[in-house]
C-alpha cells in the first residue's frame, strides 16, 4: 500500500492550482491576441474602402461646387490619382495574408498609396479654405457633398486612430514574457501602425 503524506497531497492540490491559473491567463491573453489581430485586419478594410470613398466624394464635390473650372485642379487630380491606384493594401507586415514574397516591392507601393491618400488629404486641405467652404455651403446640393466628404474624413482619422492603438496594444501584449515563451502569438506577424496624413482641416482637427 502506497502511503502519500497530506503535505504532498496539498503540495500536489498548489501545483494544480497554480497550472491551472497560468493557464488561465495564458488562454485570456491568446484570446485578446486573437480578437485585437481580427479588429485591426477590420480596421484595415474599412479604412481602405473610406480612402476610396473619399477621394471618390471629392472629386465629385469638385465637379458640383465647380472646383475644377478655371481654378486650382489639384484636388480633382489627387482624387483621381488615388481612384485610378485601385489598390488595396496599406501595409506590409503580411497579417492579412496578402503580402507577397517581394516585400521591398510591396513596400515601395505601399508608401506610394499612402503618399497619394496624404496628397488627397493636403488637397482637401488646401482647397477647402474657410472662404471657399462658405461659398460651398450656399449652394445646398454643393453643401451636401461636402457635409458627406467631411464624414468621410472624420471617419478615416477615426478609424486610422482605433487601428493604430490595436497595433500598439497587440504589441505591448506580445512583449510581454508569457506571450514570448508560450509563443501565445502563434505565427502571426507583428502589426505595423498605418500612417499618413489625415487632418483635412486648417490648424488642426477641427470636427
Amino acid at each position: 500500500m502506497i502511503h502519500i503524506s497530506p503535505w504532498s497531497i496539498a503540495l500536489a492540490c498548489v501545483l494544480l492550482i497554480v497550472v491551472a491559473l497560468i493557464a488561465g491567463v495564458a488562454i485570456t491573453r491568446a484570446r485578446r491576441l486573437d480578437r485585437l489581430h481580427q479588429r485591426i485586419l477590420a480596421s484595415r478594410d474599412a479604412l481602405s474602402r473610406l480612402l476610396l470613398r473619399r477621394a471618390s466624394e471629392a472629386e465629385l464635390l469638385a465637379h458640383v461646387a465647380g472646383l475644377d473650372s478655371g481654378g486650382d485642379p489639384g484636388l480633382v487630380d489627387a482624387a483621381r490619382a488615388y481612384i485610378r491606384d485601385g489598390g488595396d493594401q496599406l501595409t506590409t507586415d503580411g497579417l492579412d495574408r496578402r503580402t507577397s514574397a517581394q516585400r521591398r516591392a510591396d513596400r515601395v507601393e505601399v508608401n506610394a498609396r499612402l503618399e497619394r491618400a496624404s496628397a488627397v488629404t493636403r488637397a482637401i486641405r488646401e482647397t477647402l479654405t474657410p472662404d471657399v467652404r462658405a461659398q460651398i455651403e450656399a449652394d445646398p446640393q454643393a453643401a451636401a457633398r461636402l457635409e458627406a466628404l467631411d464624414a468621410t474624413c472624420y471617419r478615416i482619422e477615426l478609424t486610422r486612430n482605433v487601428h493604430n492603438v490595436d497595433v500598439a496594444g497587440v504589441r505591448a501584449l506580445r512583449s510581454a514574457r508569457m506571450v514570448k515563451l508560450l509563443r501565445l502569438a502563434g505565427h502571426a506577424p507583428v502589426p505595423e501602425p498605418i500612417d499618413f496624413d489625415d487632418d483635412t482641416h486648417i490648424g488642426g482637427r477641427g470636427y
